[in-house]
């Protein structure tokens, strides 16, 4: 996680200010989030394996509880993932283009990100809504909750890029890039 560069917050006033402390704290909110999420699923796995291998009975609720946590670790990761540059990405083309260009380029892809991100968002919402009857099979929870994570990871890429924008800065093309986006 890192800080802004000295100047950078103050330099553009309260929004700015507000903008760089709202970045940080979902941050730290997904860290948390995700950090638990893998957590709850490790355990739900060693409970499976101790249940079939130790008591010949695995519970039945672990395996899905899995699956859903993979899914909401998938898109929660996503918007995390974000700020550090840690998504893959191939940088040839953006590593030879002339500032200005590079600049154009970046907006470019910040406006494609957005756009997909808003359609995850969309469909996705309409999809849970689609399923909200449904329940699941082991667990007898409705399928709006792991169906959710799409609209939800998609709104989170979408603000975490406008904070970056706000900010004046552009999620780094390389992992290594990645000081003093925020």
């Amino acid at each position: 996680m890192s800080e802004p560069p000295a100047g950078a917050v103050g330099a553009g006033g309260p929004a700015r200010a507000w903008a760089a402390t709202l970045a940080r704290r979902i941050e730290r909110t997904l860290d948390v989030l995700l950090g638990t999420a893998i957590l709850v699923m490790v355990v739900s796995m060693v409970w499976q394996v101790i249940g079939r291998y130790v008591f010949s009975r695995a519970p039945g609720w672990t395996e899905e509880l899995s699956r859903f946590l993979m899914l909401w670790l998938t898109m929660l990761g996503s918007a995390a993932a974000l700020r550090s540059g840690s998504h893959l990405s191939v940088t040839s083309l953006v590593d030879a283009l002339p500032p200005r260009a590079l600049a154009w380029a970046l907006a470019l892809r910040d406006a494609a990100l957005v756009g997909a991100a808003g359609l995850l968002v969309w469909y996705g919402f309409l999809f849970a809504r689609l399923n909200g009857a449904q329940e699941s099979a082991a667990m007898d929870i409705p399928m709006t909750v792991p169906y959710a994570a799409l609209p939800v990871g998609g709104a989170l890429i979408v603000v975490m890029v406008l904070l970056a924008r706000l900010l004046g800065a552009s999620f780094p093309t390389q992992a290594t890039d990645a000081e003093g986006v925020f």
